[in-house]
């Protein structure tokens, strides 16, 4: 089943694909969102099922598909509900039985992975209690089950890549007008992560993070198609484009609800933009035509590492933007795309820490390269954000240190934005 081992020899095979943080944190929430005790992701390979990763419940096991209810929603390519293994479930036998013997009454799986070669596998929740069918957030699920094929598909790409040097050259590439006719489409469109305030829980911004609802891949995060769009001239319609469709739904939002007027929406820039001498024209253009304040708008510098610091510094656009009234932030620092240089030299209103660094909270280097942000950029009058923030000791140790501001899957994952928590009733 899939929750218990035989004799067979346990753990993931190398042909397969490793735990990894993303997969962790995608299970812990899933495991949130539906209130379920136990989520897993589990892979099927070769007439076996393998645990990459679980919440709740040990991971690297390994059993026979004849002892797996996640081979059969596999097996049927659709996700399976099953609220109470006592009830009617004669159509689900294949799943009932293993979730039954294993001691589990409630049970929900759906298929992910396969996409770019990846193997077939399941993001799965079990409770021993019975549950109802409307008990399981359909939209939530649903959604965690988009991050578990991203991860998935990353951990394999990472091994595949690893394993064979090659194998990139031989990847089917995105062609750039291809990404250009989606966004025309407007197939391309902007999802939603909350920035938080980490002493009030109130939402301060969101973040817009393109997703591409592709008609056949199904959602294919940015990182599917981004790095391409970087390399070409398409990155700057790209990013407008992004800054325009993320200020209409502000604007929504702020005609639906009272609590979104003192929400900023934050929108991510390549760097490609700012030594160019038309760009603070076009970004006013695009909030002018939204009728938004500038204040309302955070510059998320992304790719920094591609442009000099003299052409930046010479071309005084951050300058003016922030004279204008925008607020421009440093995006990943820790990461891997920002030069020291640039800190040194060109003045901003904040700095994003990066993903690995709020993951990175339960540690003590964590902590310190934490505190040491929060002290530097409070010296310089700056605010900062600390991404990748997914549990609440995350959360407690960065109000410790004294960071205000937050944003991770504690509170949400990327969502539409009109299935955003801002919306709720």
């Amino acid at each position: 089943m899939d929750h218990t081992t035989d004799s067979t020899p346990t753990g993931v095979p190398d042909l397969l694909v490793p735990s990894t943080p993303a997969l962790r944190a995608v299970v812990a929430v899933t495991a949130r969102v539906t209130g379920c005790p136990v989520a897993m992701i589990n892979v099927i390979d070769v007439g076996r099922q393998y645990t990459v990763a679980a919440h709740g419940y040990e991971a690297g096991g390994s059993v026979p598909v004849a002892q797996s209810a996640c081979a059969g929603v596999i097996a049927r390519g659709a996700p399976i509900v099953i609220s109470d293994v006592s009830g009617d479930v004669d159509k689900h036998r294949d799943v009932v039985d293993p979730v039954r013997e294993s001691g589990f009454r409630a049970y929900a799986g759906i298929p992910v992975g396969g996409q770019d070669g990846s193997p077939l596998a399941t993001l799965c929740v079990l409770d021993i209690h019975a549950r109802r069918a409307r008990d399981f957030d359909d939209a939530g699920f649903q959604q965690c089950a988009v991050l578990a094929a991203e991860a998935l598909a990353a951990a394999w790409s990472t091994r595949r890549d690893r394993d064979t040097p090659t194998a990139a050259s031989h990847r089917a590439a995105v062609e750039v007008a291809e990404v250009a006719a989606a966004l025309d489409r407007g197939e391309i469109v902007p999802w939603y992560m909350p920035i938080v305030d980490l002493h009030t829980g109130a939402v301060v911004a969101v973040e817009a993070l393109a997703r591409w609802l592709h008609p056949v891949r199904g959602v294919l995060a940015a990182d599917a198609f981004i790095p391409l769009v970087e390399q070409s001239e398409l990155i700057i319609d790209f990013d407008l484009m992004m800054l325009t469709r993320a200020l209409a739904d502000l604007q929504q939002w702020r005609g639906a609800r009272g609590d979104a007027d003192n929400v900023a929406v934050a929108v991510n820039f390549s760097a490609h933009h700012f030594y160019r001498s038309d760009c603070a024209e076009k970004i006013d253009a695009v909030t002018s035509a939204a009728g938004v304040h500038p204040s309302s708008v955070i510059l998320e510098i992304t790719e920094t590492v591609a442009v000099s610091t003299t052409a930046l510094m010479d071309a005084h656009v951050i300058d003016d933007l922030r004279a204008r009234g925008y607020l421009i932030v440093f995006d990943d620092i820790g990461g891997s795309w920002l030069p020291a240089e640039h800190l040194l030299s060109i003045g901003v209103n904040g700095l994003k820490a990066d993903r690995t660094v709020g993951s990175a909270l339960h540690t003590p280097t964590g902590r310190a390269i934490a505190r040491a942000l929060t002290a530097l950029t409070t010296e310089l009058g700056q605010f900062l954000v600390i991404e990748g923030i997914e549990t609440p000791e995350h959360a407690h140790q960065a109000r410790m240190i004294g960071a205000r501001l937050g944003q991770g899957y504690l509170w949400s994952p990327a969502r539409p934005a009109n299935t955003f928590p801002m919306l709720d009733p």
